[in-house]
């Protein structure tokens, strides 16, 4: 990950990472941070701080690779990532557990096998968005679904399938 300086296009930091990057995103509300979070093909999500020009922070929970992360356009300090071991967190980086809620598509009413317990998707989950007031969090897997959730407690609020026409319809409707 290279950060260039916006006024001459010079190298200002760069960050070495292990794994290949798939994801990174910078808080667009930080005001006490400069913490970019970075996922990779490990399990980890790591936090860069651009102040101090290193790795601040690793987040632990996920079982595979990170394939988006996304912080909240409401709460500095949340971050939500999504992976292709099915699951959605939410996490506040000030906390030394972090992980605040991993997303259940069932809402915790099904009745579930261990290994799809607690998942958001049925398959990889890669991509994910806040809404721009940042109460709701988009989510897209490859079992083509779209799932939108309550981003405070979690709650699954709407599954779309991909191939059905009205998703397409409600798309445009909502101005996504």
């Amino acid at each position: 990950l290279t950060l260039l300086k916006c006024l001459n296009y010079q190298t200002a930091d760069v960050f070495n990472f292990e794994e290949t990057v798939y994801s990174h995103h910078m808080s667009p509300v930080a005001t006490k941070h400069c913490l970019v979070a970075v996922g990779t093909r490990g399990p980890k999500v790591q936090l860069c701080d651009l102040k101090s020009g290193s790795c601040s922070h690793i987040l632990q929970g996920h079982r595979q690779e990170i394939l988006a992360v996304s912080w909240s356009p409401r709460y500095e300090y949340i971050l939500a990532t999504a992976s292709a071991d099915s699951r959605v967190k939410l996490w506040d980086v000030r906390k030394a557990s972090g992980c605040l809620i991993t997303l259940d598509q069932h809402n915790g009413k099904k009745s579930q096998a261990a290994e799809s317990a607690n998942t958001a998707h049925n398959g990889k989950v890669n991509g994910l968005c806040f809404t721009s007031d940042g109460l709701h969090l988009l989510t897209v897997g490859t079992d083509d679904r779209m799932r939108l959730w309550n981003s405070s407690n979690g709650e699954n609020t709407l599954v779309r399938d991909f191939r059905s026409p009205t998703f397409w319809i409600y798309i445009k409707e909502m101005d996504l």
